[in-house]
């Protein structure tokens, strides 16, 4: 696995981030941005993303069942 950044600022994005990103841009998705950024690009607040994304992840979405980052993997 590895660690995936905001193309737009840099910040480290977590599986459910770039999740939401898949879901509404689909697979083909160019430019994987934090909350905050997609938030900004598509005029809305963070909230209601973090929203989208929990309620997507609760219903069994098979596109928030992958795993895309090392996040919360133990190197024990």
């Amino acid at each position: 696995m590895k660690t995936v950044q905001c193309k737009h600022c840099g910040t480290r994005i977590g599986n459910d981030e770039i999740a939401l990103n898949i879901k509404i841009f689909g697979k083909q998705v160019g430019m994987i941005r934090c909350y905050d950024c997609l938030a900004n690009f598509l005029d809305c607040n963070s909230d209601k993303l973090r929203n989208m994304a929990l309620f997507y992840k609760n219903t069994g979405c098979s596109v928030f069942l992958m795993k895309y980052t090392d996040e919360g993997v133990s190197n024990e």
